[in-house]
């Protein structure tokens, strides 16, 4: 069944195909059909939230291209926008030869791209679904300058950065362009000055040096480095990075900025090696990292050792200021992380650790070449001291021990007179018959204020049984957090525990897209109790679960507003209040919102409801005083003296016609005009207690009259608020040649017709 249906589809679109997006003949019988689901991605989420965009697609075949221009819609609001192949937006692909697609589109004024990988479509596909992702704007690149010890008389390390790829393939190209400064200031007032002119001239050097290690990789360059070789001494150069895409370089280049710099008399071979300056200094430990360039086609091979060498700075000061693996006083650490590219330039690092807290050290990178040792510059850290001298001291205020809350205090003993930045307590809570074996298991903090040494902090107690354990803690201002003893536990028996209950749906306010819970809380005295209403649709296989919630140190009834829910979905809920991670709620209810049909809360029955925008329209028909509602009521729209108001006729029901009521009130009431109209009837009536009712937009009639086709059986036309010129008005007016079904015409505004309360909520 399912293979005769593509049968018949096949056959649809060969029919179509005159009229769809087709632009190059191709012989049917070879050919696949594709689907393509674009995707706003980088810098496009935000151009605009339009339901539709014509697309330019290319489909490349190695040198030829294959060019449509399609219609592309998101009709379920899904991200994804899909060519509509049942309306004739067909993209043809040959079999069995490799493709890939280029799109191109203007979305809200914004030229935005996309692109596939290269990909090939079988005999045994009945289509090809593919996702592309749409971007806008431009990469940025970034270059550095030249670190002073890696710049010599015939070559340069230099380091470059993708800070954002907007193209539509990773960068698998990135690298620098080199040029003598004295040809740059020449030539870098021309537009198109890119380091990509060429004149023949001698002192015209440019050179493309490409870096990074992905080029075989599945993964996009981000940060690279080059060595720029073969430069001459004491000579001025700039430079600049860039990047490609492997799939079209024409298409995505970027450039960073210029970056000037000038070689040295210091001519290097063989072999150079730089030393990074070290990184995440802790109490007992570092990290160090070094590099290796390799010179006049040295190979990696040739490297036998790398690592490091340290000392402390006094020693290194005292023994003439070497620093060598070969001296005795000091000690080397060798490299555990080794990564060498293709431009011979080996990168590598290690941790260290098991040094003296508060000792300044130095240390330098070496490496072993041909049995020779190489070395970095000598760089510079300090471990930060254990201040000994502080000792803490806590305790447990036993009178303030309530049901709620605990109070602890503390008392600091130092002698060196450090600084604190912060004193307190840290805390956890355990069932019985379980304690942690260390301060570092606690995972509560409070902070406290101190007080000439002595500090003080409340704790919140839960509301189950526990046991308490704590300790005291103070963090000086240069970051180191000491520590006082472990307490034993204390038994917590709680009392007056808070408690949740009486929920209520308050019927009155339900809506399409909300539902008001209320519940009465007694936080009984505390002032940390977390409560609301949590909830989820019912019947999900796998539920979300959101959250209303306040804060409430009270006791009394709290009322919580569930927004963004769906129409028509019933939901189930319930309250909870929360201490100290313990829950305590009540039963779970089931609520449903307002759906289509239903009377809304000020009694009209509601026609339209938006989930994306989260708000719904209602309608009441007026009648006579007594009568129902399908009875009617009718009255002219208005004055016909004067300029016409020029009220918007929308072409979208998001646009609400109470701007256009409170312009028809406002402008008869300026010319004094007396007699009832139908703006005015809608703008005064109260109805359902309600005082925002107003006379609809063209539109909005326009999708009450979808929503209830049996208006015309007694009614022979309504007005809308919108204005055709002055002396007439847009009116919906029953046709009776086929006596169901209503015509959009502009209409004398001294006209008797009907018209209908709408609101908005």
């Amino acid at each position: 069944m399912k293979r005769s249906l593509f049968l018949i589809i096949v056959f649809v679109l060969s029919l179509a195909f005159i009229n769809g997006c087709h632009k190059d003949p191709l012989d049917l019988g070879n050919v696949g059909f594709l689907r393509l689901e674009l995707k706003k991605g980088y810098k496009t989420q935000n151009k605009g939230a339009v339901d539709s965009f014509y697309a330019t697609v290319k489909v490349v075949y190695g040198e030829e291209e294959v060019v449509y221009n399609c219609l592309f819609s998101d009709p379920n609001d899904s991200g994804f926008y899909t060519n509509d192949i049942s309306d004739g937006d067909i993209i043809y692909v040959r079999k069995d030869m490799e493709f890939r697609i280029i799109i191109e589109a203007e979305i809200d004024g914004f030229i935005v791209t996309g692109e596939s990988a290269p990909m090939m479509y079988s005999d045994d596909m009945e289509m090809l679904s593919v996702e592309i992702v749409l971007r806008a704007g431009s990469s940025r690149i970034a270059i550095y300058k030249p670190r002073e010890d890696e710049i010599f008389g015939n070559y340069v390390v230099a380091y470059g950065e993708v800070l954002e790829n907007v193209g539509t393939m990773p960068i698998r190209e990135a690298g620098v362009m080199l040029v003598r400064k004295s040809v740059y200031d020449t030539y870098q007032s021309a537009d198109n000055f890119m380091f990509e002119n060429e004149t023949g001239s001698e002192d015209w050097i440019i050179e493309y040096y490409y870096g990074g290690d992905n080029d075989n990789g599945d993964a996009e360059i981000s940060k690279f480095s080059v060595v720029l070789r073969g430069l001459e001494q004491n000579t001025a150069y700039c430079m600049r990075a860039f990047a490609f895409t492997e799939s079209d370089s024409s298409m995505n280049w970027c450039y960073s900025r210029v970056v000037e710099f000038s070689t040295n008399n210091n001519v290097a071979h063989d072999i150079s090696v730089v030393t990074n300056d070290a990184d995440n200094v802790t109490m007992d430990g570092v990290d160090v990292a070094g590099r290796v360039v390799l010179l006049d086609g040295n190979s990696p091979d040739s490297v036998t050792e790398m690592g490091f060498v340290f000392d402390t700075y006094n020693n290194y000061v005292a023994n003439s200021s070497k620093l060598d693996y070969y001296r005795n006083n000091s000690f080397t650490y060798p490299a555990s992380e080794v990564s060498p590219n293709d431009n011979n330039i080996i990168v590598f690092s290690s941790s260290v650790y098991g040094l003296q807290e508060g000792e300044t050290y130095v240390f330098r990178a070496y490496a072993t070449f041909r049995e020779q040792p190489y070395y970095g510059a000598v760089r510079m850290f300090a471990i930060p001291q254990n201040p000994e001298n502080i000792r803490l001291q806590s305790e447990q205020i036993s009178e303030t021990l309530t049901s709620a809350y605990i109070d602890l205090q503390g008392s600091i003993i130092n002698d060196a007179g450090y600084e604190f930045s912060e004193v307190g307590f840290v805390y956890g809570f355990y069932d019985r018959g379980q304690a942690p074996s260390s301060v570092s298991e606690l995972n509560g903090k409070s902070t406290g204020a101190q007080m000439s040494g002595r500090f003080s902090s409340r704790v919140n107690l839960p509301i189950v049984e526990k046991t308490m354990y704590y300790a005291a803690y103070a963090l000086t201002t240069t970051g180191y957090e000491a520590y006082g003893e472990l307490s034993t536990g204390v038994s917590v028996v709680p009392e007056n525990v808070p408690s949740v209950s009486s929920l209520q749906l308050d019927e009155s306010a339900k809506t399409t897209h909300s539902l008001t819970i209320s519940c009465y809380v007694d936080a009984n005295g505390r002032s940390d109790c977390e409560c609301g209403i949590i909830y989820s649709v019912v019947g999900d296989n796998n539920p979300t679960y959101d959250t209303v919630k306040k804060y409430s140190s009270s006791s009394g009834t709290e009322e919580f507003v569930l927004n963004n829910l769906r129409k028509g979905t019933n939901y189930r809920y319930w309250a909870y209040i929360k201490v100290v991670d313990e829950y305590i709620s009540t039963e779970e209810m089931t609520a449903e919102t307002l759906n289509l049909g239903d009377f809304g809360p000020g009694g009209g029955k509601i026609f339209y409801a938006d989930d994306e925008n989260g708000f719904a329209l209602e309608y009441f028909i007026p009648g006579e005083a007594g009568a129902d509602q399908e009875e009617g009521d009718s009255a002219i729209w208005g004055s016909t003296s004067g300029l016409a108001l020029n009220t918007d006729a929308p072409s979208s029901i998001t646009v609400s016609g109470r701007t256009n009521t409170e312009a028809i009130v406002s402008y008869h009431n300026s010319i004094g005009f007396s007699e009832e109209y139908a703006a005015l009837k809608c703008y005064q009536s109260t109805q359902g207690g309600k005082n925002d009712w107003y006379l609809p937009t063209s539109v909005e009639m326009q999708q009450i009259i979808t929503y209830d086709e049996d208006l015309y059986s007694s009614r022979d036309g309504f007005w809308t608020s919108d204005e055709q010129d002055a002396g007439n008005a847009i009116a919906f007016i029953v046709s009776y040649g086929t006596g169901s079904s209503y015509n959009r015409q502009a209409t004398a505004k001294t006209a008797l017709l009907n018209y209908v309360l709408v609101r908005r909520f």
